[in-house]
């Protein structure tokens, strides 16, 4: 499970970046830790796997719906955790429509509803049918390269700064 845990933190970070990314229109590292990797993502996928046998056996829309308030309920305790521990708040939904003190929204409901779906049914099977055990060494090196280029980008790829505007 600890492998998993690492695997899903990894692979969140890179998705959360991405996502975040689009709207931005140019490259954000998400996460409030340092490094490549969003505990959150790893929790939830653990909490998934867990519950996969049972999950599995309904059908697709409930197992979606499903996973979807087990993903809302994790953000929700989440982000009384971070606010409390950390003392900052990582995401606000208030913007949304359908939303609870901010912290979380239909929208990203629906949304954990199908990653959950995808999940359960393509990511994780995927994960499980490689040979971990003899990628180890190619899982490693890919982290320590993220770690390295997330603690180190900015000085191999420096922003592009903008110039003076002049009136």
């Amino acid at each position: 499970m600890i492998v998993y845990f690492s695997i899903y933190c990894f692979l969140g970070y890179w998705l959360e970046s991405f996502y975040v990314s689009l709207f931005q229109k140019k490259w954000c590292s998400s996460g409030l830790l340092k490094g490549p990797y969003i505990p959150l993502y790893g929790f939830g996928a653990c909490i998934l796997i867990l519950c996969q046998p049972v999950l599995i056996t309904l059908p697709v829309v409930f197992t979606c719906l499903i996973g979807g308030i087990l993903m809302t309920l994790l953000e929700l305790v989440s982000s009384y955790y971070i606010e409390k521990c950390f003392h900052t708040r990582c995401w606000d939904y208030s913007h949304h429509h359908l939303h609870y003190q901010g912290r979380i929204c239909l929208s990203y409901f629906l949304l954990w509803c199908v990653l959950s779906g995808v999940f359960l049914y393509h990511i994780h099977p995927f994960i499980t049918s490689l040979s971990l055990s003899h990628d180890a060494c190619y899982l490693c090196s890919l982290i320590y390269i993220s770690f390295i280029l997330k603690a180190y980008g900015e000085r191999l790829f420096p922003s592009q700064k903008k110039g003076i505007k002049i009136h």
